[in-house]
């Protein structure tokens, strides 16, 4: 029986890689170098995304490739991944792919540009979480999220296509937005009328975790989460 529980353990890992594809993948978070990696499951598609974050003003850029989960890529093709927390938005312009190699692309193409859609959601500022905000482009949900960094819990609203809703309930985490912590396990809950996510007052501590937050969101803006 010892012997044919390790015989098993490599039979599931070898199959639950069959035809796994293989893609390109960063080797930093510049991606100015990358290799070839195989997906750890067939399930997974080739990714590559031009990633454009912006927060208090000042813009930054990314590259991305990767192998994706069916939460992120459901499908081949291009789709755009918004989000806007106020402070910090970001916006990833994503290429999904399924032949080995296929996100090699030098220069992936660049998100559109983000003008003012008809929803307004709610967004948190240092005290609160009533502040209207203007979505942008495929921005077409407002969201909320109880978020979990370290032993602290606090509340994260704003704007977001529905695309990241999806991928962030199965994820775990906002895409495209890393540093501010985990989503609770209920993940977020999203809507698609202006300001249908609830107003939610903050304590002072709270308000400063969120502040704290979103500095960390500052620095980590444009590294993508992938299960």
């Amino acid at each position: 029986m010892m012997k044919l529980i390790p015989s098993l353990t490599l039979i599931w890992a070898l199959s639950s890689t069959a035809g796994a594809l293989q893609c390109q993948t960063c080797t930093n978070l510049q991606c100015s170098s990358t290799v070839l990696f195989t997906c750890l499951s067939a399930t997974e598609l080739c990714l590559e995304a031009s990633i454009q974050g912006t927060s208090s003003g000042a813009t930054v850029q990314q590259i991305l490739k990767a192998c994706a989960p069916p939460s992120l890529c459901p499908a081949t093709g291009f789709q755009n991944i918004s989000v806007n927390l106020g402070i910090v938005s970001a916006v990833a312009s994503v290429r999904c792919c399924n032949t080995d190699n296929c996100n090699n692309n030098t220069t992936p193409a660049s998100p559109v540009a983000q003008t003012s859609n008809s929803l307004q959601c709610f967004t948190c500022n240092t005290s609160q979480c009533n502040i209207p905000l203007q979505c942008k482009g495929e921005e077409d949900r407002c969201f909320q999220a109880s978020v979990i960094n370290g032993s602290s819990t606090f509340p994260v609203f704003g704007c977001a296509s529905s695309n990241l809703c999806t991928a962030a309930a199965s994820l775990g985490s906002l895409p495209f937005v890393q540093g501010i912590g985990d989503l609770s396990s209920s993940g977020p809950s999203c809507c698609n009328t202006s300001l249908c996510n609830t107003v939610t007052t903050t304590t002072t501590s709270d308000a400063c975790r969120v502040r704290l937050a979103t500095i960390l969101l500052m620095l980590g803006l444009l590294i993508l989460t992938l299960c």
